[in-house]
């Protein structure tokens, strides 16, 4: 990464961390920092929580999404933070450090909550999605190895659909309403926008499954 953008990426961490705090309770945080520590969101005070929104407030405005979900996932892809609640539910969108991966292992190997961990791209589609109760500390490794070190990313089928634009079919990403594939009948050819080298196979099998009446479709 380069240094420029690894400086901003860390000044941003620590406006985060001036204006939040840090805490040791698992369930006053509710993001993960690369070094392991938790962002203090006062979550088990009702009068003070902070609430996701918060923290998008805060991003400068070329992070800034479709809507504070994609927001805050283009946060977590750029820092590498991992939001979390403690009564269940984990979001990456950036492999784990080896100490956030200490850090979850720890939040759930003794939780009567199972957790749902899910893994976004840097595009904010989901790669991964699996529950977990008390998992061995390998199990979350190869979760992640598979979703952020595998051949292929496996995409979900209900965050993309095809429309039809003039002669060309597209495959949508839908949660920003962004073009992620387009597919020229009059020359059979895919196109595939950055970030989504892994698509293709996604997109394919939507086209088989519209019975476009054209031979070229491969």
């Amino acid at each position: 990464m380069d240094r420029a953008v690894q400086n901003n990426n860390q000044a941003l961490l620590d406006k985060l961390v001036e204006h939040f705090g840090i805490t040791r309770f698992t369930k006053d945080g509710g993001y993960i920092l690369p070094d392991g520590r938790l962002l203090d969101l006062q979550r088990s005070d009702m009068d003070k929580r902070q609430y996701h929104r918060a923290i998008a407030a805060l991003l400068p405005q070329e992070m800034h999404g479709a809507c504070d979900e994609i927001t805050i996932i283009n946060l977590m892809a750029a820092t590498g933070v991992i939001r979390y609640e403690s009564r269940g539910r984990v979001h990456v969108a950036a492999e784990p450090t080896q100490t956030q991966r200490r850090k979850l292992f720890d939040i759930m190997k003794y939780s009567v909550h199972p957790y749902r961990v899910i893994a976004s791209d840097t595009n904010g589609a989901t790669i991964g999605d699996q529950m977990f109760q008390s998992p061995q500390a390998h199990e979350l490794l190869h979760f992640f190895n598979q979703c952020f070190a595998g051949p292929l990313k496996e995409y979900r089928d209900d965050e993309f659909c095809v429309m039809q634009e003039h002669n060309d079919y597209v495959l949508v990403f839908r949660p920003e309403n962004r073009i992620a594939s387009r597919y020229s009948v009059n020359s059979g050819t895919y196109t595939t926008e950055p970030g989504f080298d892994d698509v293709l196979a996604l997109f394919k099998k939507k086209l088989a499954k519209i019975k476009i009446r054209y031979s070229s479709i491969a």
